[in-house]
């Protein structure tokens, strides 16, 4: 009788033990798949947040080489603002998931032919000239975004809406119809930016600004999204 109880509890414990053993192995299989599945749904979420991913911008920094474009007060060139500007622009539409072509990433000269055919060549699904604009007295500033073909003003008033989005404390000068080769000529989508006057003094100072280059760069890749995506 004692030896039978003795068997009997300790075939009790081995049954306990290999059910204890069971769902351990259980719960780290379990654990195991739910972090894959965190794993694998954290790429998905990647691809997902790639809006402009498949499509070609073109990004035209206004001027540069022997053609300065505008002179601000403090001797700032238009030419090295555009440029700086489009290299920012670049930066936040590569996040986005886009391919990027410049016109131009240095301190050159660009004809106006060979800015349109970059559009052309590329099959850009957007071209964006970069500009600041300029006046007589130093009392004007704002920006203005310009599109020429009809089919156009849209995507200019998308990225528009997007600059008065953020606290730039400037004038809304609108979305405009303008007669500009860059936009004119091309075959391709295609907007002008003005994102202020070099010829004020506070908005030179400004536009070289990092605060000022992130919030316009941010702007202007919302908007591109906002008209693309």
């Amino acid at each position: 009788m004692k030896t039978t109880t003795k068997h009997l509890a300790i075939a009790i414990v081995g049954v306990i033990l290999s059910a204890s053993l069971f769902q351990f192995q259980t719960e780290g299989a379990t654990k195991a798949k739910v972090s894959a599945g965190g794993s694998n749904t954290a790429k998905s979420c990647t691809n997902v947040n790639l809006p402009l991913k498949g499509k070609t911008i073109v990004l035209d920094p206004g001027h540069g080489g022997k053609d300065v474009g505008s002179t601000g007060g403090n001797g700032t060139y238009e030419k090295d603002v555009t440029l700086l500007t489009a290299l920012n622009v670049r930066q936040k539409l590569v996040q986005q998931g886009a391919t990027v072509v410049m016109t131009r990433d240095a301190d050159t000269t660009i004809s106006l032919n060979e800015r349109t055919a970059v559009a052309q060549s590329e099959n850009a699904d957007l071209f964006i000239s970069i500009h600041f604009d300029a006046f007589q007295t130093s009392d004007v500033y704002g920006m203005t975004t310009f599109y020429y073909k009809p089919q156009d003003q849209m995507i200019a008033e998308k990225i528009h809406d997007q600059l008065f989005k953020q606290d730039l404390n400037t004038k809304d000068r609108g979305v405009r119809f303008g007669d500009y080769h860059v936009i004119r000529e091309n075959a391709k989508p295609a907007v002008l930016l003005e994102l202020g006057y070099i010829s004020n003094k506070k908005e030179e100072t400004r536009m070289q600004t990092e605060s000022f280059q992130n919030q316009i760069s941010t702007a202007i890749a919302s908007g591109v999204v906002n008209s693309l995506h």
